[in-house]
């Protein structure tokens, strides 16, 4: 007799058997029964996003939540007499929620059920929500939502396998030492890229962290980081006179340039052009993701293909590695080359990864003023670092279409590790939150490195040097010159020092930068825009609401968090010395601020509501604006109880 399986069981097995017939999940040794553990590691990560999203963001009312004496929640459902019963659901400052355990529904004439997947979770709680959301919506929310479930279970469970394999790849036999052992030079010629795709977990916030529609199983895996993916980059060519390219400073012609850059794939292309009939001088070479070559270029540029304005070849330029970003990859996994971000017609988590004409223009543009204000402030540069944006290239039709354009564009910057100096290691943030062999996050063999020791001691002593690093240099581009990084886990690298210690933090990524002009311009500075209503701003709060959100929030915040669950320590030593450490900057900088705008900033920081961004009402009312709602500041002095 046959049994016919849920649709979404039957979903998740055929995700499952496609993953383990690839070469990816047999290199690594990935079986059916390492995918089984990790299930319920990625139910419980999925569910925690999403309740916490819905908490936090005002759709639930959390004094609905009713705690028992056994650390339980439960939460009553519009059906009378039914309950969500959450075996560990506690609140936490900047309205976090740490969820542990199970989800289970109970109904007065039924047997308890737990939950299985995020869109039973989302069905239960869409009659108690605050804001309208059509059924449609709710009903394309919900497949996203199980999508970057099913991927999550691929990542944890080949992650395992990864961390098995790696205690003998790097030959230091024990699994808590991994950091150590990258830092000796064991193993990886580079150890940045390899704990960015080891490191990759998705957005902290995201309640879509893994959501990728549009791609198999085989593809994710293919394709995407968290599975050391390395993806062969087609080359097309495009027409002098349909493109805009935008290069940093002094960097030589875009074509000289990509010639020193790429020379035997630019020989290559070369040849095929002139085979073609074609004067190669008149072209510029574009690399292309290999999804956008296949599924998205034909497609839309058939006309300019017709024409010969677009020229498709079947070279490949390098090939790539996805760093913590899915579309920026690295050439060969060099220390040198530069790294390319592409456009990829995907929608990943929630929205489509492509490279704006603006970003292709204002990437080089920003890099140039942010070198030139790191060079006039030594004490700034001692402490933060960015990775300029090179090269920006884009097709440039006219009339101007935007839309089109995204499509069709490339944008590279400098490598990182050419920017470290001797004895240092590029750290990518987020790798920090990914676990060991041993279950604990990597932040944990940093202390012990740092430290000497990992007890919640040498974690708060270790703690405190970081903010030491980051927070002066962060806020001193902030209030001297107006400039708010995007500055979250995957756009940061932490240098370690000679003495295991941080050193200087390195900044990628200035697509959404935020610069308030009037501090701008009070230091005699200005920037070229592409587009007016984008990069300088006149509202200095919309400005500050970039920092808060992306720095204090997503990354200093969710490391504090980190550090308090991991260690079992009260969360308020953590956000004491994130205060101290900013009103010791506060101060120091004072003298060279306006005084009412330091005030402002001051109060802003330290004592109003912080800025939340609302990615699930964004998605329940289909909104491409960014929507950010108010929380409890978790600075302020104020009782954070409950």
């Amino acid at each position: 007799m046959t049994v016919a399986l849920p649709e979404n069981m039957h979903q998740l097995l055929g995700r499952w058997s496609e993953a383990l017939s690839t070469e990816a999940f047999r290199s690594r040794q990935v079986t059916l029964d390492h995918l089984a553990q990790a299930l319920p590691v990625a139910r419980q990560r999925s569910f925690q996003r999403l309740i916490q999203s819905l908490l936090r963001e005002g759709l639930i009312d959390a004094d609905a939540c009713i705690h028992d004496e056994h650390r339980r929640c439960w939460l009553a459902l519009p059906e009378p007499g039914a309950l969500l019963r959450f075996d560990h659901l506690e609140a936490g400052r900047m309205a976090s929620w740490d969820l542990r355990g199970s989800v289970t529904l109970c109904r007065a004439a039924a047997q308890p059920y737990a939950l299985q997947y995020p869109s039973e979770l989302l069905q239960l709680l869409s009659g108690l929500l605050t804001c309208s959301a059509s059924a449609e919506t709710l009903a394309r929310l919900a497949q996203e939502l199980d999508d970057s479930f099913r991927n999550d279970t691929l990542c944890l469970a080949y992650h395992q396998c990864w961390n098995r394999q790696l205690q003998h790849e790097l030959g230091n036999g024990a699994p808590d030492r991994l950091l150590s052992a990258l830092r000796g030079g064991s193993g990886a010629d580079n150890p940045t890229l390899l704990l960015e795709q080891w490191g990759t977990l998705g957005h902290p916030w995201h309640p879509n962290y893994k959501t990728k529609l549009g791609l198999s199983a085989a593809q994710v895996v293919a394709l995407s980081p968290e599975f050391e993916a390395c993806i062969g980059v087609r080359l097309a060519a495009l027409h002098r006179q349909h493109a805009h390219a935008e290069t940093l400073g002094e960097t030589p012609d875009y074509l000289a340039w990509w010639h020193s850059q790429f020379p035997q794939a630019a020989a290559r292309l070369t040849t095929c052009l002139r085979q073609r009939g074609l004067e190669p001088e008149h072209f510029l070479p574009l690399p292309v993701h290999p999804w956008q070559a296949q599924e998205v270029l034909p497609k839309l540029f058939a006309r300019e293909i017709a024409e010969g304005q677009l020229v498709l070849t079947d070279i490949q330029a390098f090939q790539g590695h996805p760093t913590m970003s899915f579309r920026t990859v690295l050439p060969e996994a060099s220390r040198e080359a530069p790294m390319v971000k592409l456009p990829v017609s995907l929608r990943l988590t929630s929205v489509q990864r492509t490279v704006s004409p603006r970003s292709a223009r204002m990437g080089p543009r920003v890099s140039q003023l942010l070198l030139q204000i790191l060079e006039r402030e030594p004490e700034l540069a001692r402490l933060l670092s960015v990775v300029p944006e090179r090269v920006g290239l884009h097709f440039n039709p006219q009339p101007a279409d935007d839309e089109r354009a995204r499509q069709l564009s490339v944008l590279y910057r400098d490598n990182p590790l050419s920017l470290l100096a001797p004895g240092e290691m590029a750290i990518p943030v987020g790798s920090l939150f990914a676990t060991d062999g041993e279950g604990r996050p990597l932040l944990r063999q940093w202390v012990a490195l740092a430290e000497g020791s990992s007890d919640s001691q040498a974690m708060l002593a270790f703690f405190r040097h970081y903010l030491e690093v980051a927070v002066p240099g962060l806020l001193g581009m902030y209030l001297l010159y107006g400039v708010a990084f995007e500055a979250h886990q995957q756009n940061s690298f932490m240098l370690m020092g000679r003495d295991g210690r941080p050193q200087r933090l390195l900044l990628r990524d200035f697509g959404d930068i935020r610069i308030y002009r009037p501090s701008l311009q009070r230091q005699g500075l200005d920037l070229e825009l592409h587009d007016p209503q984008m990069t300088l701003f006149d509202d200095a709060g919309f400005v500050r609401d970039k920092l808060l959100h992306t720095v204090f929030m997503c990354h200093l915040g969710e490391l504090a968090l980190l550090c308090a669950r991991h260690w079992q320590v009260a969360e308020e030593l953590l956000w004491n010395a994130l205060a101290e450490q900013l009103e010791r900057s506060f101060q120091a900088l004072r003298s060279r601020v306006p005084g009412e705008r330091w005030e402002t900033e001051h109060r802003a920081l330290l004592a109003q509501d912080w800025p939340a961004k609302s990615f699930m009402r964004m998605r329940l009312e289909d909104s491409h604006a960014d929507m950010v709602g108010r929380l409890r500041n978790p600075l302020s002095r104020v009782d954070h109880a409950g």
